[in-house]
């Protein structure tokens, strides 16, 4: 069995949460395991997930929290990395 770290995503940039994996579970019990992916969309910065590109963080302004896209209920960020 492999363990990983898990990390604060609430406070880090778009830029340190790419390529992230992430584990969450759906309001409707379903459990989502990818990579976070960049998006800008306007003026705002998504964090989505890399196959079907739902919205999972939400990056704030540089004093706000980022929030849990609002399909998810709980969500576990990694401090394992892509290696792209």
């Amino acid at each position: 069995m492999n363990v990983s770290e898990s990390i604060n995503w609430q406070s880090l940039t778009a830029e340190q949460l790419d390529g992230r994996r992430f584990i969450a579970r759906t309001w409707t019990g379903s459990v989502v395991d990818s990579r976070l992916t960049i998006h800008h969309i306007g003026p705002m910065t998504i964090m989505t997930d890399q196959d079907f590109q739902i919205p999972i963080i939400l990056i704030g302004a540089p004093t706000q929290p980022n929030t849990l896209g609002l399909t998810l209920r709980s969500i576990n960020v990694l401090r394992e990395r892509s290696q792209s």
